[in-house]
C-alpha cells in the first residue's frame, strides 16, 4: 500500500476512537512539555553560571600566606622574583585588598579596593567597556586613577561611560580624589541579586596606592603557561617561596581554574539530572500509548483479518500501527511543546529554547512513538487472517 493511503487509514482509526486518542495525546503532551520546560530551565541555569564565572574573570592559581609567623613577607618584589624563577608561570600579579567607600556628591557606596598593576588585564579576564586599564607608568608612579564597574557608574551618574570623572575614595581611613581611567563589566553583579547585595563593588586602583612593594600582599594571582600543568607549577612555587623566599607562614596555592571546572561539571550534571527526570515523565506517557495501541490491536482483530484477506501484506499492517502511534505522539508532542513554549515566553523570554532543542525533542518524541507502537504492530502483523476474522 502507498504511504498516503496508510496515513489516511491511520488518521481514520485515530478519529474512530476520539476519547482514547485525546487522552493519549494529552499524556504525551504533558510529558513532552515537562521535558522541554526542564531542559530549558537546566540549560539556562548552566549558561548563566558559565557566564557569571567568565564575567568574574577568575582563573589560574592563587598564592597566599596563611598563619604568618614573622618570616619574610609575600611581597610584590618577591612575586616578581618568583615570576623570573619559575618557568611555568606565564603571567603573575600581586594583589592587595582593602575595604572602604566611594563617594560622588552626596552619594556613597561601600567597595572593596584591589591594588593591581599594568598586568591586570593579563591575569584577570575583564571586559573593558570604556577607557583603558592602568598603564605601566600609572602603576609604577601610583597615580590616583581608578577602574570601576559599570554598575557603580550607573549608581552615581546614570550612565556607564564616566571616563575622566573624579571620585572620592576613602581607603583605610584616608580620603583622596581619583580619576576614572576605565570602566569594566561589573563582576559582582554576575553573582546574582542576593549575592551581589552582600558583595560590594570591586574597584581597581594602582598597587602603590594601597601598599609598598615590600609589604605583604594579600595574594598573588598566577596564570600558568599552556604547556605546564597547574599542579606542577604549584609545587615549584611552594618550593621557591620556602627555599629562596624564606617566607614566614604556610604557603597555600589554590587552583582556581580547577575549581571553576568543577563547578561547571556540577552544573552539567545538574542539567543532565533534570533531563533524566523529564525523560521519566515522557516514558510514563509512552507506556499509556503502548497500552492504547495494544487495546486497539485487540479490538480491531476482525478488521485486521479482513484487511489481510483482501491482499494486504503483514508489513502494511505493521506500518499502519507504527504510523498510528507516531501520529499520536507527534500530535501530542507538538501540542505539549507549544504549551511549554508559551509558558516560557510569558515567564521569561530568556528561557526560550532554541529551534535545535525543539527539533531534537520532536524527533525523540517520534522515535518514542515508533518504539511504543512496535509491539502492537508486530502482534497485529502476525495474526492469521482466518483466525482473526473468526474473532
Amino acid at each position: 500500500m502507498k504511504v498516503r493511503d496508510l496515513l489516511g487509514l491511520a488518521a481514520h482509526n485515530l478519529l474512530a476512537s476520539p476519547l482514547r486518542s485525546i487522552l493519549c495525546m494529552l499524556s504525551v503532551a504533558v510529558g513532552t512539555g515537562a521535558l522541554l520546560l526542564i531542559a530549558a530551565l537546566g540549560l539556562f541555569g548552566q549558561r548563566q553560571i558559565g557566564t557569571a564565572l567568565q564575567t568574574m574573570g577568575i582563573g589560574g592559581l592563587s598564592v597566599y600566606l596563611e598563619e604568618r609567623d614573622g618570616g619574610a613577607a609575600l611581597s610584590a618584589a618577591l612575586a616578581d622574583d618568583l615570576a623570573d624563577a619559575v618557568a611555568g608561570i606565564d603571567a603573575l600579579m600581586p594583589v592587595k585588598a582593602k575595604t572602604g567607600s566611594v563617594r560622588s556628591g552626596y552619594e556613597a557606596v561601600n567597595a572593596v579596593f584591589l591594588g593591581a598593576d599594568e598586568r591586570l588585564g593579563t591575569v584577570v579576564r575583564l571586559e573593558v567597556l570604556y577607557g583603558a586599564l592602568f598603564s605601566a607608568a600609572q602603576a609604577a608612579e601610583a597615580k590616583p586613577v581608578v577602574v570601576v564597574g559599570d554598575g557603580l557608574a550607573q549608581t552615581f551618574f546614570g550612565r556607564t561611560n564616566i571616563v575622566g570623572r573624579r571620585l572620592r575614595l576613602r581607603i583605610g581611613g584616608r580620603d583622596g580624589y581619583y580619576t576614572v581611567c576605565g570602566v569594566v563589566r561589573e563582576q559582582t553583579g554576575a553573582l546574582g541579586g542576593a549575592l551581589s547585595a552582600l558583595a560590594p563593588h570591586l574597584v581597581y586602583v594602582p598597587y602603590g596606592c594601597l601598599a609598598t612593594r615590600q609589604e605583604n600582599a594579600d595574594q598573588v594571582l598566577v596564570q600558568c603557561a599552556a604547556q605546564f600543568e597547574p599542579d606542577t607549577v604549584s609545587e615549584q612555587i611552594t618550593r621557591y617561596l620556602y627555599g629562596y623566599g624564606q617566607v614566614g607562614g604556610t604557603v597555600r596555592v589554590q587552583n582556581i581554574s580547577g575549581m571553576v571546572d568543577a563547578v561547571q561539571d556540577l552544573t552539567r550534571m545538574g542539567a543532565a539530572l533534570f533531563l533524566a527526570v523529564g525523560a521519566v515523565t515522557l516514558c510514563v506517557a509512552l507506556i499509556g500509548v503502548l497500552c492504547s495501541m495494544l487495546s486497539a490491536a485487540y479490538e480491531k482483530t476482525g478488521e485486521i483479518g479482513i484487511f489481510l484477506a483482501l491482499g494486504a501484506q503483514p508489513r502494511d499492517v505493521r506500518r499502519l500501527f507504527l504510523l498510528q502511534s507516531v501520529l499520536l505522539c507527534l500530535t501530542g508532542g507538538v501540542c505539549g511543546m507549544a504549551a511549554a513554549g508559551t509558558l516560557l515566553h510569558w515567564g521569561a523570554a530568556l528561557l526560550l529554547p532554541g529551534w535545535r532543542l525543539s527539533a531534537v525533542l520532536l524527533g525523540v518524541t517520534a522515535l518514542c512513538g515508533a518504539a511504543a507502537g512496535w509491539l502492537p504492530a508486530q502482534r497485529a502483523a502476525r495474526l492469521d487472517p482466518i483466525d482473526a476474522m473468526r474473532k
